[in-house]
């Protein structure tokens, strides 16, 4: 019996690493309980969710960067915005790759090329944070709790990424502006350039 939850832990903990919503985090949260009534043992729980996380992750982020880029760029319906939505996502996440492959999906980071030895930082990171919560706290403190936490945490990475995409829309807002405002200006520099000429 402890065979199939060890290998029903592993299975869903693949998904979630792959970023399937799924149910890997209370996969995490029930083997953590077993674990800390003496029916898992906990060393085991936590490796396993890390190879699978691991495993998981490489995956999505192999699918990512083989498929991603194809479906977002390919001819057709919302095609522009496809295309802007990749420009400005090659931009943000050429900057902050390492925040990215902690806080988005495995398969994102493939779509916008993270560097595959910072992405398995950040996924490391990323795996050993989350199974370190969700596995810890429901083997000291009990299912309830770690669920509740857990929530609080995705909240808390929801709330860091609204952020960012309001910073990042003030900053395409700001770029907007100065473009225009050069824009105009060019012509004024022209015009004025061809006065003093013919002066």
């Amino acid at each position: 019996m402890m065979l199939a939850e060890y290998i029903g832990l592993f299975v869903l903990v693949v998904t979630m690493g792959i970023g399937v919503p799924a149910l890997g985090d209370a996969a995490l949260i029930a083997a953590g309980t077993l674990a800390g009534e003496g029916r898992l043992n906990v060393g085991i729980v936590a490796a396993i969710g890390i190879v699978a996380w691991m495993l998981g992750s490489l995956a999505g982020y192999w699918i990512g960067l083989r498929n991603g880029r194809w479906l977002l760029e390919h001819p057709g319906r919302f095609e522009k915005s496809r295309q802007n939505m990749l420009a400005k996502g090659d931009r943000v996440f050429g900057r902050h790759n390492f925040l990215a492959a902690v806080t988005m999906p495995a398969y994102v980071s493939g779509i916008f090329r993270v560097g595959r030895w910072v992405f398995v930082l950040g996924a490391v990171t990323a795996g050993v944070f989350f199974i370190a919560l969700y596995v810890g706290v429901a083997y000291f403190l009990g299912p309830e709790i770690a669920e509740r936490i857990g929530t609080v945490g995705a909240r808390a990475v929801l709330g860091v990424l609204v952020v960012v995409a309001i910073g990042l829309a003030i900053r395409a807002a700001l770029t907007r502006w100065r473009t225009a405002r050069q824009n105009r200006a060019e012509p004024d520099a022209i015009n004025r350039d061809a006065t003093h000429r013919a002066r």
